[in-house]
């Protein structure tokens, strides 16, 4: 999953990929709930626990995650599953999708990786059931999903970990980020190495904040960097936007910061206030001419200066072309007037040829009186001797 296609949808729940092959037998000292009347038993005999299971075994990991998981693989070769739950950071939810107070769901692991019935990750969401997958000692999947979704995983085994420190968590996906390489960057949806980057944004610990920190810092992936970037304005407030800000100001890479500018519409209105800038002072015309498009599409009244600025002063045709169509993005009481003035009086006929299209897409009636005016004006120069 990319921070592109995710742009869209805004910051959503990442679905568990399941394996419904179980292993051949339990291990030798295993203390598997395995409860006669099946799934519905096992939510009796572990009513507290977020994920449900005919065979789930709970384990301490107060001693560390890793040794706790490490120890499972050593014993349990899988394919398995461990659970555990952390704080959430509180996220938007471009969906809209809430949770009542109190109410629990129900969601339910599907055989190709989904969570049916899920609800997603919103603001009210305030711990994270972070699921992994493990199969001979190598960590194959790794979802999320709010606590209160109870997570039906039918008969597959289950290892639900207490005592989990959040910075132990936060690690554990960084380091399964990290290791996605050159060669995963914008890989599978199943990927447990592209799953685990947003899992890692939605933890409501500081320790998230440094370790997406650390995979925007030039020399990274770029795939990766720029996925991250999206994770660090969609999910991680002020501390996002400020490494988000820095790096829009201060970056070398001119897609990058070109990417950053969509980035900066998630971050609010500390976001707006550095589109402007980028949009007056940036050295790249790629960078000015997207920067411009952002504040067409969400400053609204905040943005009219800077583009008329744009249409009139910045040296770039393309990029005054781009301003052009951000005026055409305005409501139409602001946006038709300034592109008429600019069809009528702009110094650059490639300018007045963008304004006319654009109005002629409005279907305003300002403009279309515009164009009789032309049109009778064209008429009367043809007829004068």
């Amino acid at each position: 999953m990319t921070a592109r296609t995710l742009a869209a949808a805004g910051v959503c729940a990442v679905l568990v990929p399941l394996v419904s092959a179980l292993p051949p037998a339990l291990p030798g000292n295993s203390s598997w709930v395995v409860p006669e009347a099946g799934a519905a038993a096992a939510q009796a005999a572990a009513p507290e626990l977020p994920v449900r299971s005919t065979r789930i075994e709970r384990r301490d990991a107060s001693g560390g995650l890793s040794s706790a998981i490490s120890a499972i693989q050593r014993a349990d070769a899988g394919p398995l599953w461990l659970g555990w739950t952390v704080p959430a950071v509180a996220s938007r939810d471009a969906r809209g999708g809430r949770w009542s107070d109190g109410e629990v769901g129900r969601c339910v692991l599907e055989d190709d990786g989904a969570i049916r019935n899920s609800h997603g990750i919103n603001d009210s969401t305030r711990r994270l059931v972070i699921l992994v997958r493990s199969q001979d000692a190598q960590i194959t999947r790794v979802a999320f999903t709010d606590e209160r979704c109870a997570v039906d995983a039918g008969n597959r085994p289950v290892y639900f970990l207490s005592g989990v420190v959040p910075d132990q968590s936060v690690a554990l996906m960084a380091q399964l980020v990290r290791d996605r390489g050159p060669a995963r960057a914008g890989g599978r949806k199943n990927d447990p190495h592209e799953q685990a980057l947003p899992a890692l944004a939605l933890h409501g610990a500081p320790s998230a904040d440094v370790a997406l920190a650390e995979c925007v810092r030039p020399g990274q992936v770029r795939d990766l960097r720029r996925d991250a970037a999206f994770w660090l304005g969609a999910a991680r407030g002020e501390a996002g936007a400020a490494v988000v800000e820095r790096l829009a100001r201060d970056d070398a890479d001119d897609d990058f910061r070109e990417h950053l500018t969509f980035v900066l519409t998630l971050v609010g209105d500390r976001g707006i206030d550095t589109l402007v800038t980028l949009a007056k002072r940036d050295s790249s015309a790629k960078v000015r001419g997207q920067a411009l498009f952002w504040l067409g599409q969400k400053a609204g009244q905040r943005a009219v200066a800077t583009l008329e600025g744009a249409v009139v002063d910045d040296p770039d045709r393309e990029v005054r072309k781009k301003a052009v169509f951000a005026l055409s993005q305005l409501p139409r009481d602001e946006g038709v007037p300034k592109l008429i003035a600019v069809a009528r009086t702009h110094r650059d006929p490639e300018v007045r040829k963008q304004a006319m299209f654009w109005l002629g897409q409005s279907g305003d009636e300002r403009a279309v009186q515009f164009f009789e005016d032309v049109l009778k004006n064209e008429s009367t120069l043809r007829n004068e001797p």
